[in-house]
């Protein structure tokens, strides 16, 4: 058996025909600058060749037959990539138990274990279905499991006796299918569309509300509303935006199953005196401690394993969730625990593991236990690559590979590879010389203007317990803390809605927050920007350029061309999102072949090769560059092309370099973009638009997500720019080098779940260091 995964000539994107042998049953870590090539060599070349060689065996081969991409690669065993850009999950009703399936083995433990009224089942016994709200057995048959119902209030929808029959429901009958379903319903009644509903009679009216019993085919205002926001139709979401913000709707919990969405059966029978809605509310780790007793009692092997799953997910840091905690809610780094949970538990030996960045979101503290379960995955038999740049996790790997030495076409070289001993001693590398460097250490802080304060009073959302916390404007405010400890509770979910509000948005308020929460200060801000690692457009075929603006830009360049002229050619044809985008795969370049959950093959479009372009676009240049040649440039590589063409292009290109973002293409598409990269594209359009000082509040979450510490050095610099320039800034970070950089912190905790939602030490980096209460105080 080979000791090595060798793979020779890898070249794919920037990598230059490199060769890297890779220990087998031993912690590899890739690290190096951003856009250096290690995303490029772990996922790109490894994974995808270990998922070509399945489908080749499975007999998918006429798939996959592509340009390799390396000469060679040897010694490869079957290969599980947990990458956070490829795990995001949507389906609202996925939950941290239905996706790791304890849900499943909490509902067989009820079925064969509970204390229940058998009159209940007319002596029959309970299955598992009768505990799952996804199952028709399970589900309240009045809420159909989501626990809530949609109530409208017609009253006040049909209150204004002026408005015309169109107008009805903040004109959602204004175009399209519904307009004519309206108009068959004035036809038939000889009413007009414009009517105001004070014409009407009570039984005309009434007719308009509920429907008029098949004389026409509109079905009634109230109907088609109820239709619409349950999903019926795709715009539910904005229509239903819209009546939440006329206090029109409004989500009532169901009173049948008091929010559980379970039917009966499940909400009568009771294990450990707790009803399975009950158990599924409480974080794991409470969880764990009711169900544990009860192990030694019953001596079930089903019990064991349930346990065994609970305590493995509490060991990755997910100690704060609880089972019934939506799937779309979390974030990158706690998808990737969730799923390294699930393999761990799993049992399974002989694979390759390749993480993306898998401290990310985790406390120095939780780290550690993070290598304790690779150590685990490691000793059963396993190969662990993380693609990292966390300075302590490199400092515990067996192997080091760094690539570089810089981003994009100056990177994709071998720097290293060896012993983590070795490593430090490599001169070309830009990371090793600063792991063991206390590196810009701060000692001048801003001092706190007293009067100049946002106070934040009463927060109780979630584990939070009635916070109040001062928040210094025109300084950078860290807010730290261990997972679960309630920092994305205070910053993101009570201060950003809540500031909004005040400064006049449009945004729906939970009911919560409206009765309990005060906010102070608010005059001292302008504006509240919120640079989440949420993607960055709406459609696949969105990009960099487009999210900036750089493509209109850049578009106007084609269209005033000569050739562009000639053709007839205006700017609306330079994109794949509008005029210029081939007709038969819609500017995608590829048609999809899904071949399992959330994992396809790319197969390029025949009819425009995979250009996603019409050919009499390309047939246009620029300095000799097609718009598809322009879009594949590096933003590095823009800035030379470019330069005295346009000063606001130079402008913005210069802005993404400074944030660590040269190495990317202008026209690379979104869904391959890290949380950490969409953030920092985000935080370059909002400093392209940075004109004058102002006061604008912007909150930030983990910023140095993707960055080596060498990019976050320069990250840092433009963050403390912006607060120069009069700005506020608070950033949720784990990270000690950026909470050091910081003139003010607050730390949550001291644990999470319900042992956090406090506020435990505040001050300046000094001030926590010499605090015996602070956790981060002891790594800053």
């Amino acid at each position: 058996m080979q000791k090595f995964i060798e793979i020779k000539g890898a070249c794919v994107h920037n990598l230059k025909n490199i060769d890297v042998r890779i220990p087998k049953h031993q912690l590899t870590v890739i690290t190096g600058v951003s856009g250096s090539g290690k995303s490029s060599l772990a996922f790109d070349t490894l994974y995808e060749e270990g998922k070509r060689r399945y489908l080749l065996f499975s007999g998918a081969d006429f798939l996959i037959q592509s340009k390799a991409t390396f000469d060679s690669i040897t010694g490869l065993s079957p290969t599980v990539a947990v990458e956070q850009r490829v795990i995001r999950q949507s389906n609202p009703r996925s939950t941290v138990g239905t996706k790791t399936r304890v849900s499943n083995l909490l509902a067989v433990l009820f079925a064969t274990q509970a204390d229940y009224d058998g009159q209940m089942t007319n002596g029959g016994p309970l299955t598992m279905e009768m505990f799952l709200r996804n199952s028709p057995k399970g589900m309240c048959v009045k809420c159909l499991g989501k626990g809530f119902l949609k109530q409208l209030d017609e009253e006040k929808l049909f209150a204004d006796e002026a408005q015309r029959i169109i107008d009805v429901c903040l004109g959602v009958g204004k175009r399209g299918n519904t307009r004519k379903l309206l108009e068959s319903f004035c036809k038939v009644h000889g009413l007009d569309l414009t009517q105001p509903l004070s014409s009407l009679s009570a039984e005309e009216l009434l007719f308009l509300k509920y429907g008029d019993n098949g004389k026409s085919n509109f079905i009634g205002f109230v109907p088609f509303i109820l239709e619409v926001t349950n999903g019926f139709y795709s715009s539910n979401g904005r229509l239903e935006f819209l009546l939440k913000e006329a206090g029109l709707m409004q989500n009532v919990t169901c009173k049948k199953c008091g929010g559980s969405g379970l039917s009966e059966h499940a909400r009568q029978a009771t294990f450990a005196c707790k009803t399975i809605h009950e158990l599924e509310a409480l974080y794991l780790r409470d969880l764990y401690d009711v169900l544990v007793p009860y192990q030694e009692d019953l001596n079930s092997p089903l019990l064991d394993e349930l346990l065994k799953k609970i305590k493995c997910m509490i060991d990755v840091g997910l100690h704060h969730l609880a089972l019934n905690r939506p799937v779309p809610t979390l974030s990158g780094g706690e998808i990737q625990r969730l799923f390294l949970a699930s393999y761990i538990i799993a049992g399974m030996d002989s694979i390759i593991f390749i993480f993306d960045e898998p401290t990310i979101g985790l406390h120095e503290l939780e780290k550690e236990k993070l290598l304790v379960i690779f150590r685990e995955l490691i000793e059963n038999g396993n190969t662990v690559i993380a693609v990292e740049h966390d300075a302590n996790f490199i400092k515990e790997a067996d192997w080091v590979i760094d690539l570089g030495p810089d981003a994009g076409v100056l990177g994709g070289e071998k720097i290293f590879e060896g012993t983590y001993k070795d490593y430090l001693d490599c001169e070309r590398s830009k990371i090793a010389p600063l792991i063991n460097e206390k590196i810009f250490k701060k000692t001048d802080f801003r001092a706190v203007n007293h009067e100049k304060m946002l106070t934040l009073k009463n927060a109780c959302l979630h584990n939070l317990k009635n916070v109040s916390v001062e928040i210094p404007l025109g300084m950078m405010v860290g807010v730290a803390g261990v997972s679960g400890s309630g920092k994305s509770s205070l910053i993101s979910e009570t201060l950003v809605p809540m500031l909004d509000a005040a400064l006049g948005r449009k945004v729906m308020l939970d009911d919560g927050l409206r009765e309990s929460v005060t906010i102070e200060g608010t005059a001292f801000v302008d504006k509240c920007v919120v640079i989440d690692q949420k993607p960055i457009g709406r459609k696949v075929t969105s990009n960099p350029a487009t999210y900036t603006g750089l493509l209109d830009l850049i578009r106007k360049l084609f269209a005033d061309t000569e050739d562009a002229q000639k053709l007839g050619l205006g700017g609306s044809y330079f994109s794949i999102n509008s005029k210029g985008a081939c007709k038969f795969c819609k500017g995608e370049g590829e048609k999809k072949y899904h071949v399992g959950q959330g994992n396809y093959v790319g197969v390029p479009c025949d009819q425009c090769e995979g250009t996603g372009y019409q050919p009499k676009v390309l047939a246009v240049k620029l300095k000799g560059k097609s718009i598809l040649d322009v879009m594949a440039l590096s933003v590095d590589e823009a800035i030379e092309f470019f330069e005295g063409m346009s000063a606001k292009i130079e402008h913005k290109l210069k802005i993404l370099q400074d944030v660590g973002m040269g190495y990317v293409c202008l026209g690379q598409k979104t869904p391959t973009l890290s949380g950490g990269e969409s953030q920092r594209i985000k935080l370059a359009n909002e400093l392209s638009m940075q004109t004058r000082k102002n006061h604008a509040l912007y909150v930030m979450d983990e910023p140095t997500t993707g960055l080596s510490n060498y990019d976050s050095v320069r990250l840092m610099s433009l963050m403390q720019d912006l607060v120069e320039k009069g700005n506020s800034m608070i950033l949720t970070e784990h990270d000690p080098f950026m909470l050091s950089q910081c003139d003010w912190l607050i730390e949550l905790g001291e644990g999470g779940g319900t042992d956090g939602g406090e506020v435990i030490a505040v001050g300046t980096p000094a001030d926590l260091r010499a605090n015996p209460k602070s956790i981060i105080g002891r790594y800053l």
